[in-house]
């Protein structure tokens, strides 16, 4: 069942939830950051990016990988601890996949239907663009398990909230700014009402902010400086260092003509911060299956 809202509406559901009466001081752990740009205020074209906040009781990889059917993608992948997979992506046709917990609701609730799947390599590997994921959107989403995603071709952005059994919206973005962190902003998705925490709050109203106040064309580069932002403290800011930790911040560029560019901050527990930067052109593509980073 899909759920539109118009772009307009985004303002208005983040002040409801930022000041509802569900709001709650205490925060979840899981947590992550996603935001983009699309249209011609950028020079790089459409632009993407996540910080990924989890425990930092795990190592992370990013990884090349060939499905048996359906397009190949380098993925960003937890590889051990408890919720290990892919985190984020981008196949070999430009499309871009990002992810973000719905840390709004009970884990309980969150995993009441086992039936219910991820769909973030079900998109990469049979998806070329984002109106392939609107033409197949009730087959991928009716059937997820709730999460938050934001996806990127090179003529624009969506935004996906899946709730509760087969509830989902979609919202696409052609021109202007998009930000998500942890809880909902359509509660129509859900069957009772969210707790929004305090972090997930604060964060989406300091990356609005953020986004808002930029003056001159965006390029890639500017997303590296929004993705360190420690404004709110260990536990409240884009960049995280409390409770928990923020281990990677995914950054990619996809511009109308040329091969779209990652630039990967990589910060497992324990290791010196690594800075990955990869043009995905032909020859990119041409290579073996297998971890490029860490080495």
């Amino acid at each position: 069942m899909q759920i539109t809202t118009h772009p307009a509406m985004n303002h208005k559901l983040v002040l409801l939830c930022l000041f509802g009466l569900n709001f709650q001081l205490s925060s979840p752990i899981y947590a992550c950051t996603l935001w983009g740009v699309a249209g011609n205020t950028s020079l790089d074209g459409t632009l993407i990016a996540k910080n990924r906040d989890w425990t930092p009781n795990h190592q992370q990889s990013l990884r090349l990988q060939t499905p048996r059917t359906g397009y190949r993608y380098l993925g960003l992948f937890a590889d051990d601890g408890h919720f290990k997979g892919l985190k984020a992506g981008v196949n070999k046709q430009g499309l871009v996949v990002l992810s973000a917990s719905t840390s709004s609701l009970p884990r309980s609730i969150r995993e009441a239907d086992r039936e219910r799947h991820g769909v973030m390599a079900q998109i990469l590997q049979n998806s070329a663009s984002l109106d392939d994921v609107t033409a197949h959107a009730d087959d991928l989403f009716s059937k997820a398990k709730p999460v938050f995603l934001l996806l990127a071709d090179r003529y624009g952005l969506m935004q996906v909230e899946v709730g509760q059994h087969g509830k989902y919206r979609l919202q696409r973005i052609d021109q202007g700014t998009v930000a998500h962190t942890n809880h909902y902003l359509d509660e129509s998705v859900l069957d009772q009402p969210q707790h929004v925490g305090m972090s997930s709050a604060i964060r989406l109203a300091r990356i609005n902010a953020l986004l808002a106040e930029h003056d001159t064309p965006w390029q890639r580069d500017d997303f590296t400086l929004i993705s360190r932002d420690k404004n709110a403290g260990p536990d409240n800011s884009l960049w995280r260092l409390g409770k928990a930790h923020t281990l990677a911040s995914w950054q990619m560029a996809l511009p109308l003509q040329g091969p779209a560019r990652l630039h990967l901050i990589l910060a497992n527990p324990n290791q010196p911060e690594q800075l990955v930067d990869l043009t995905l052109d032909s020859k990119f593509w041409r290579q073996m299956d297998g971890v490029l980073a860490p080495k």
